[in-house]
């Protein structure tokens, strides 16, 4: 029973700031996207807010961005125990998730330049049959979050050694939602349990970041992401379950989301095209276990508090991206990307509520400049990520191989006033 109390905990999880794989969402514009988020020493529109504030020094005038990525995630398992035929394939149902995201930005002065950002850090889900192998770890996980983030960034542009730009933002966790379903398969006949779960309450955190440039051709970036607490309640529900379990319970947990910092560089190598390489790190280790704790004494759990442990790894990614908008077609601009994202999630702690793997990132993008005022983006990123084969898991999972790739098509738009 305690491997339902594991689950529980991973869908507490999964609703937090910044998960490096898996359910999190770098995607957070879709120009951005174009270049696989490696955008934190050049960003030059206001969805800066997230990637690096510090940006926001070097915008003019009132920019407005916004838009949304589609993202459709495809998985199986192929079976590797004995308790069902050995390579029987099992598919993750096909669900798509269309993830939002607006960003304004207002120069106050010549330097001063203010901004707020809302976007959804996570939203993803994963859907399995109800009959599969793995029912009894999970059947269906949704998770739905909205942050939002007031941001200022300032400009020193009279240093003699360049252009030097800071800037923070205040982020602020507004809204999130867990939904988890699965069979309890230690019992005979089987039951269900059941978790609809909220954000209690608004959580806090903030970023920072710095962006030297000292020529036109090199601009140098740094982005700080600060630990974010956030705490969850929802409600539980035992279905066919009589003994040991009530009819429903409520849980919480307080999660507190690792730290995270990107080092990024940009070039212009030629006239028109510009470079970048940024190199994002997790502080994952500091997420060794999880409490939940249920307001209700539950027998066949052993009490009201259950520890689980999770022992995750410190993680990071490499994105290079490169722009280029010396072309036959005036107002057009062509973006690509490819990076490099490792999961935190080692081999013994793999469920199918986050069937998570290392995975390589490859995109494509465009802007068209529409009017002096008004660009139209559009992006588009496959992800592959490598097969993982998992045996003798935490909590007595069961052996076998996960197979995961998703496609990630964007559309949005740039205004400058």
């Amino acid at each position: 029973m305690r491997k339902l109390i594991a689950t529980i905990c991973l869908v507490f999880l999964c609703s937090g700031s910044a998960f490096s794989s898996g359910f999190s969402i770098y995607e957070a514009s879709v120009r951005a996207n174009g270049v696989l988020g490696a955008f934190s020493a050049y960003a030059d529109d206001a969805s800066t807010i997230f990637y690096n504030p510090a940006g926001l020094g070097g915008l003019e005038g009132i920019n407005i961005t916004g838009g949304a990525t589609i993202i459709a995630p495809r998985s199986s398992f192929r079976n590797l125990s004995p308790l069902a035929p050995t390579g029987q394939e099992t598919k993750m149902q096909k669900q798509e998730f269309s993830v939002p995201n607006f960003y304004g930005s207002y120069q106050i002065t010549d330097n001063l330049t203010a901004g707020i950002g809302v976007y959804a850090p996570f939203g993803l889900g994963t859907k399995w049959p109800e009959d599969w192998v793995k029912r009894g770890s999970a059947i269906e996980t949704s998770i739905e979050t909205i942050f939002v983030t007031p941001s200022v960034g300032y400009e020193f542009s009279d240093t003699g050694i360049g252009n030097i730009r800071i800037g923070a933002g205040l982020r602020i966790a507004a809204h999130g939602k867990v939904k988890l379903s699965r069979a309890v398969t230690s019992f005979s006949p089987e039951g269900t349990f059941a978790l609809d779960g909220d954000l209690k309450e608004p959580a806090y955190g903030f970023n920072a970041g710095v962006q030297y440039q000292p020529t036109d051709k090199v601009t140098f970036g740094f982005t700080y992401r600060s630990e974010v607490t956030t705490e969850f309640e929802g409600d539980a529900t035992f279905e066919n379950l009589s003994v040991g379990f009530p009819s429903s319970a409520q849980g919480g947990a307080q999660i507190t989301m690792p730290a995270s910092y990107v080092v990024a560089v940009n070039v212009e190598p030629i006239k028109g095209l510009r470079t970048e390489i940024d190199y994002v790190w997790w502080g994952w280790s500091s997420y060794d276990e999880l409490a939940i704790e249920f307001d209700q004494p539950i027998p066949a759990l052993g009490g009201s508090t259950i520890v689980n442990e999770r022992n995750y790894k410190d993680s990071w990614q490499l994105r290079f991206g490169a722009e280029y908008t010396e072309l036959p077609v005036e107002g057009l601009t062509l973006r690509g990307g490819i990076a490099y994202d490792e999961n935190p999630i080692r081999d013994r702690y793999v469920d199918p509520t986050l069937p998570d793997s290392d995975r390589w990132l490859f995109s494509g993008g465009l802007s068209y400049q529409v009017t002096d005022y008004l660009a139209v983006d559009a992006s588009y990123i496959f992800i592959r990520a490598k097969q993982r084969k998992v045996t003798n898991t935490h909590e007595g999972g069961i052996d076998g191989v996960y197979t995961t790739y998703a496609n990630l098509p964007g559309l949005g738009f740039t205004l400058n006033l």
